[in-house]
């Protein structure tokens, strides 16, 4: 049977407890902490199994302050006149910093061939400058200061929008009934949080009766700043923080019928073109040519610690462990791969794109390709309300049911290092970056797509438990020390159909006229 140990001993007579209860004073969200700092509850910990001492050179503590490091990029970028839409996001100068920050890991590890490749993104990327959003209602107005437009929200065109609100409850066409809501705004409430502005048929259902502009809200709690996806709505559409969305369902329920509340909405955004991104590469040599991937996008919202700073410093972890090994330890070469990022506009995700284009070039030898996207995570409980003494369940997939060593060695190492996973890899394909190449390479993945702070200024360090880092790394380096014992035959298939080829409704990149891009990634290309 499997042991664990607390993180502070000095908490050890409390195990029992700690087991059943949940942590109830998680520190609020304060962005990148002090060197060497940490905060959060005192992590539940699992001590190293018999047989992989070797694996406890990979210390979470020390991948923590990676995480770290990433959120105090984006702080800077949010500092230097950016209050409101921030992050380290593509084509900005935080992308720039962030990018040369990993090159610069890289080198100290003591990787080779380390080299930043300019990514051009011809399609334009969506930029809101400022916003500003308001409730008014028996005289008194209200900021509403967790309003966050959705991606590629449209803008007031330097307007203020002065509009009676209505509430629509979830949003189903029995909430719009006998309302009218035309030429004013609407305000539902998604089912469950969710890293988008809403459910598309609901969207559409609002401006299809007439809605001039869209807000959605949640049950987590809190009323925390989220950052949606492109919504695709032709009206403004904001997303608020449940306080906020509650603020206005109450003023509504509580109006008269002749005085209604009034939203007031002013939003400056506009598309950039002749943007640019970055995929940051380092090598660590191998006994062969034969190779495995190791991606992690660099990208993300407001601090994005879990999301994805985590996934960048397990990569790293990764790096330094392998680094430390004689070369005739390693069997293959190891390729590492800080991507561009997939929160830009689609057709996007340009970085990945290109290494899909260009697969014949790369991945023709590939054993192997860990993404490593949100791998730790703190566990909340009560939406916003507190965080738990664990990491949150991971959803995984290891290269499909036509892979069954694969599959083995991944949950085997999954179990080994204590991380709570479903109790079956993902049937579907895989999300995240993984989603693009999985059909033509053996591909594996763990991670939480759906932690309640996701995509919210809520995802800070202080909400990667160090914990999770660290069994998430050291199950990746068994996966590959695994892999390794196998012969390249047993691990490659016939590639399927590209899911996402041009036609595909999603609207990932034609790259029909684009043969100088897929050549060289700066060049540009005519959609």
């Amino acid at each position: 049977m499997r042991k664990f140990e607390f993180a502070a001993s000095s908490l050890a007579g409390l195990a029992a407890v700690l087991l059943l209860c949940a942590w109830p004073g998680a520190a609020a969200p304060t962005g990148a902490q002090p060197a060497n700092s940490f905060s959060g509850p005192e992590y539940l910990h699992w001590s190293l199994p018999a047989g992989s001492a070797k694996y406890g050179a990979i210390d979470g503590k020390h991948l923590w302050q990676y995480v770290n490091e990433q959120a105090a990029i984006a702080d800077r970028y949010r500092d230097n006149g950016h209050p409101q839409f921030w992050g380290r996001i593509a084509g900005t100068p935080g992308d720039i910093e962030d990018a040369q920050w990993l090159q610069n890991k890289y080198r100290q590890i003591g990787l080779t061939d380390t080299r930043i490749q300019t990514v051009n993104y011809f399609a334009p990327q969506w930029s809101a400058q400022s916003w500003n959003v308001t409730v008014t209602a028996g005289g008194k107005t209200t900021p509403l200061s967790s309003a966050q437009p959705s991606y590629a929200s449209p803008a007031t065109d330097g307007k203020e929008l002065d509009l009676q609100i209505a509430y629509v409850g979830l949003g189903s066409e029995a909430d719009f009934a006998g309302r009218d809501v035309r030429g004013k705004a609407v305000l539902f409430v998604k089912a469950q949080p969710s890293y988008q502005a809403g459910p598309a048929d609901i969207l559409k259902r609002a401006e299809d009766h007439g809605a001039v502009a869209i807000f959605s809200t949640d049950t987590r709690g809190g009323n925390y700043n989220a950052q949606s996806y492109r919504a695709y709505t032709n009206v403004p559409t904001f997303d608020l923080g449940t306080k906020d969305g509650e603020t206005i369902r109450d003023l509504i329920g509580n109006a008269p019928a002749s005085d209604p509340p009034h939203i007031k909405i002013r939003l400056d955004a506009n598309w950039l073109p002749n943007q640019k991104s970055y995929l940051v590469w380092g090598t660590l040599p191998g006994q062969t040519d034969e190779t495995i991937y190791v991606i992690a996008h660099r990208d993300g919202w407001f601090d994005a610690a879990g999301d994805n700073a985590s996934g960048v410093a397990s990569m790293l972890g990764l790096a330094e462990y392998f680094a430390k090994l004689p070369k005739n330890q390693r069997r293959r070469t190891i390729i590492f791969i800080g991507m561009d990022g997939h929160h830009n506009i689609k057709p996007g995700g340009f970085g990945r794109e290109w290494l899909v284009a260009n697969r014949d070039k790369f991945f023709s030898k590939t054993a192997l390709m860990i993404n490593a996207e949100h791998p730790a995570e703190v566990l909340s409980h009560g939406g916003a309300a507190g965080a738990t003494d664990t990491a949150i369940p991971l959803e995984w997939y290891a290269g499909g049911p036509s892979r069954q060593q694969l599959e083995k060695i991944a949950a085997d190492a999954f179990h080994e290092f204590g991380i709570p996973v479903w109790t079956q890899p993902s049937e579907r394909p895989p999300g995240g970056d993984l989603g693009r190449f999985y059909w033509f390479v053996p591909g594996v993945v763990a991670q939480s797509n759906d932690f309640v702070n996701m995509h919210t200024a809520a995802d800070t360090p202080s909400n990667v438990p160090w914990t999770g880092l660290e069994a998430a790394t050291r199950a990746y380096a068994k996966i590959i020390d695994g892999v390794n014992r196998l012969p390249l035959k047993d691990l490659q298939k016939p590639a399927d159909a590209d899911p996402n080829a041009p036609a595909s409704p999603q609207g990932y990149l034609s790259l029909a006229n684009c043969g100088a891009w897929v050549n060289d990634s700066s060049n540009s290309c005519v959609q």
